[in-house]
């Protein structure tokens, strides 16, 4: 919760006592008063369970040293109000209206929605881990695959390279050997004029 959300939760905890506190006195039933209670409870519960997750995690990124002190010590100045404030309203049920059994059942129902929401908290954070670890998961089988894609393209490119290399090579060949084969004929072509001429000035 961010500093704002605090002192809203705060505030509406504080208004709910207060409307509570003045119903009680002005003899108003208190079953009435439920979603007062629930109220409470509600915001004071978030900044108790904000006080705990402070004190876990002991310090935040991108908060300097004062005011991670300054978020602290507001949250646990809250916190021990509306503590001090359940004490009051638990004396005017068990005192001034004689009726202990009420805040029992209200504490009952309190820390059953309490559980009901831890443990729905803990599967948020459940899924949202493994969608992390699914989108983590994903992400290394991309990049897997594509330095796959690399090495076979290096390995395809270099075999185009090697193809190109022996067919120019072949090609050279296939043209020296050409150019030999010419050379041999033209070689016999003049060995056998040379021969014939020589024949030929012999007989005469």
């Amino acid at each position: 919760m961010d500093p704002i959300t605090i002192g809203l939760a705060f505030t509406a905890a504080q208004s709910a006592v207060g409307y509570i506190k003045q119903a009680i006195a002005l003899g108003k039933d208190v079953h009435s008063l439920s979603g007062q209670f629930s109220k409470f409870f509600e915001s004071s519960d978030a900044i108790h369970r904000e006080r705990i997750k402070v004190k876990a995690k002991g310090s935040r990124l991108g908060k300097t040293d004062a005011e991670l002190g300054h978020e602290a010590l507001q949250i646990a100045m809250h916190s021990d109000a509306l503590r001090q404030a359940e004490r009051e309203l638990k004396d005017m049920i068990l005192w001034t209206l004689g009726k202990p059994e009420m805040w029992e059942h209200m504490i009952k129902e309190r820390t059953r929605l309490f559980r009901e929401r831890a443990e729905a908290e803990q599967a948020e954070a459940e899924r949202e881990l493994a969608h992390k670890k699914k989108m983590a998961d994903q992400f290394i089988f991309a990049m897997y695959f594509l330095a796959g894609c690399a090495v076979f393209f290096a390995m395809f490119m270099g075999g185009v390279a090697i193809y190109g290399q022996m067919e120019e090579k072949r090609i050279y060949e296939e043209k020296v050997a050409k150019r030999a084969a010419l050379i041999r004929q033209q070689q016999r072509e003049r060995d056998a004029k040379e021969k014939k001429e020589i024949d030929n000035y012999t007989k005469n």
